[in-house]
């Protein structure tokens, strides 16, 4: 279905404008992505549902299209200058398993945790879980920093870790007191890297069931942004 739409007032971009608010992107499980190749990765993984754009798009026909013009394109737009393509997407809730996980804990800046989820897809981790607190998966710095991997790797929102302890996974946490440093121990067939917030780091809660505490030395400096401690440990630890 192609639908021609030059107003601003026209209920069917009413609805798409209110995808701009956190709230009613998470209930409806619906959201805006902007760009050729984020549109074309959330094509490609079957969830795009709508196509924006200034005209016909050949590659998408065989989802619905709004064929809009340059100011409403740009109202749609979260950048400075508009993109000329707009998709809506929705992510595939599913079930997160696998030998190798990734856990934040109430970590704060999207491009961080996009920037891990990213990461974590690069060097085949089964997911990403996320802690209340953390940046939302629905929140557009997240999804642009992640370059489409949100799309290709299952994350997860509102997790506990009680429930990896359960299902047995050895929690692997990181923090800079009373830990090993990374390089010399290995994990064991199955694990989570939990990794925490920018400022306070992993909670005492976590760091309590933990099974295991490393670090990365460091000389010079007392701290490493948490998206470049989680790539070097990722990497060391990837299968």
């Amino acid at each position: 279905m192609i639908k021609y739409l030059t107003s601003l007032k026209n209920q069917y971009i009413k609805d798409l404008l209110s995808l701009k608010n956190s709230s009613e992107k998470k209930k409806l499980n619906r959201f805006l992505v902007e760009g050729e190749d984020l549109v074309t990765l959330a094509y490609e993984n079957n969830q795009l549902d709508l196509v924006i754009s200034l005209e016909e798009q050949e590659k998408y026909s065989s989802i619905d299209q709004y064929v809009v013009n340059q100011a409403i394109l740009e109202k749609l737009s979260n950048n400075k200058s508009a993109s000329k393509i707009i998709g809506v997407a929705h992510f595939e809730k599913k079930d997160i398993t696998g030998n190798s996980l990734v856990y934040l804990d109430h970590v704060q800046d999207p491009g961080n945790v996009g920037t891990i989820i990213r990461t974590a897809l690069s060097f085949s981790y089964s997911g990403v879980l996320l802690s209340p607190g953390c940046a939302s998966i629905y929140n557009e710095k997240v999804i642009q920093s992640s370059k489409g991997a949100i799309f290709k790797i299952p994350v997860l929102e509102e997790c506990q870790i009680d429930d990896l302890k359960e299902k047995n996974y050895q929690i692997v946490s990181t923090c800079l007191k009373d830990a090993v440093d990374y390089f010399k121990v290995e994990l064991n067939d199955c694990f989570v890297l939990v990794f925490g917030n920018e400022g306070q780091g992993i909670c005492k809660d976590i760091l309590k069931k933990s099974d295991l505490l490393i670090k990365i030395p460091m000389g010079n400096i007392d701290s490493l942004n948490v998206a470049v401690a989680a790539g070097i440990l990722m990497n060391h630890y990837r299968s």
